[in-house]
């Protein structure tokens, strides 16, 4: 099995995600984060987003920070229940971003 190479947080507060679906115009779809690392997220969510598919995500915080907007792939999905859940690898892997999300994690969770 393959290790990860960031430490998920389950947040205790929930963080609502807003998503941007660009396939032949944008569709809106909402959704609650079931966990959250610098490198992507895990989503819970009605919506049907297609492996390898590319998102925009617009993340609000419990905390009250700015939301953050970040771009995503679809790495994974189980559609095995009516709520999906998918897997998402953040686009944007720099250092930059990767401290922004950490840094917002740490005063989130």
């Amino acid at each position: 099995m393959r290790q990860r190479g960031a430490v998920r947080i389950v947040p205790r507060k929930p963080i609502t995600v807003a998503i941007a679906i660009e396939e032949g115009g944008v569709t809106r779809a909402y959704g609650v984060v079931a966990n959250i690392s610098e490198a992507g997220a895990c989503l819970w969510t009605d919506a049907a987003l297609d492996p390898g598919g590319a998102v925009n995500l617009h993340l609000s915080f419990p905390s009250g920070s700015q939301p953050l907007q970040a771009e995503g792939v679809v790495a994974w999905v189980n559609a095995a229940v009516e709520t999906r859940r998918y897997g998402l690898r953040w686009t944007d892997q720099s250092e930059a971003r990767r401290a922004r999300v950490k840094r917002i994690l740490s005063t989130s969770a």
